[in-house]
């Protein structure tokens, strides 16, 4: 294998890692909301502990998100360009 190949493989295997990361942000980010409206239910009396809680975890979730999103974005340009 030559430099330019092995350059692809390395970004291949990072690209699916960050694809791996990206999916569990978004199944935190769906588990935190179906929490969020069960303990709604079972405990309507603490919204505003849980909303504020939600909007932190969304807020982590979401910059981790565009993060992973951004890397990716990078990673499959370097692939084009090879």
């Amino acid at each position: 294998m030559d430099k330019k190949e092995l350059k692809k493989n390395s970004l291949d295997l990072s690209y699916k890692r960050h694809l791996q990361i990206l999916s569990a942000i978004l199944l935190i980010g769906a588990g935190s909301f179906i929490t969020y409206l069960a303990a709604l239910i079972l405990n309507p009396e603490k919204i505003i502990q849980y909303t504020i809680i939600l909007a932190v975890i969304a807020a982590v979730t979401y910059l981790m998100y565009i993060k992973t999103d951004q890397t990716l974005r990078e990673i499959s340009q370097k692939i084009k360009n090879l």
